[in-house]
């Protein structure tokens, strides 16, 4: 399989305290997941991307643009805050990476992946290179 180099926005997602409550409440935990399964493809086949991996309680997503991404990132966060609430966190970032197939990795992912961790549930947490891709456009608003 070949591989190649390409510039790519990286959306990780991740619901927050899955582990708890599926120990908790199975039934509540696969509704979660199913919820956050059923929107990513929508939004991520919407706005041009690939979702890369799916884990449970995760996604890994590969979009062309930063703005596309980001905004199935913003569409994708307030479906999840209609109830039932998924405690939803996103991290993304826009980096060189490697593609081999479906398999992406590099610099680019890991700071995506780092970025994550930071967010809290409800939000997308990006990185100053999606922010100058996305600073002019006037419906997409940061804080």
């Amino acid at each position: 399989m070949s591989q190649s180099r390409q510039l790519a926005a990286i959306m990780f997602a991740d619901i927050v305290g899955y582990t708890a409550i599926m120990q908790e409440d199975e039934s509540k935990a696969t509704l979660l997941r199913n919820k956050l399964e059923n929107k990513l493809k929508q939004e991520v086949k919407e706005h041009h991307g690939i979702i890369l991996q799916f884990m449970g309680d995760g996604a890994l997503c590969r979009f062309n643009s930063s703005t596309e991404a980001v905004r199935a990132a913003l569409a994708l966060q307030l479906d999840m805050q209609v109830p039932p609430m998924v405690p939803l966190r996103i991290g993304m970032h826009t980096g060189d990476v490697m593609m081999e197939g479906n398999t992406v990795y590099g610099d680019g992912v890991n700071i995506a992946s780092r970025l994550e961790t930071f967010a809290v549930p409800g939000s997308i947490f990006i990185s100053a290179k999606v922010y100058d891709d996305i600073k002019n456009q006037k419906d997409l608003e940061t804080i």
